[in-house]
């Protein structure tokens, strides 16, 4: 049986791709954390690193963007308006 680990390689969109999974997960663990903790001095090292890892995450996307592995297309201006009307609606129910 010869040795998997030998035989995989990973190439540079694969390895931002794997990257970007963690951090994006890493911000959802921190995010329960800072729900779930109690003590400041916790919430605050939680903090710190939650923002931490979404500057990680930012620029590992912004990486895949500029070698044009992440395609994003820009939302039409009306579709904007949309969706914010429909928010501003919310929000002031809410008020």
């Amino acid at each position: 049986m010869s040795n998997y680990k030998a035989d995989t390689t990973l190439n540079e969109k694969d390895s931002l791709q794997d990257m970007l999974n963690l951090e994006k997960a890493l911000v959802k663990i921190y995010s329960t954390a800072m729900t779930e903790g109690c003590s400041k001095g916790f919430r605050t090292l939680v903090r710190n690193h939650w923002t931490e890892t979404t500057d990680d995450q930012a620029k590992v996307f912004f990486e895949m963007t500029e070698h044009g592995y992440y395609q994003v297309e820009s939302a039409p201006e009306t579709i904007l308006s949309e969706h914010k009307n429909k928010f501003m609606k919310v929000k002031n129910q809410l008020s």
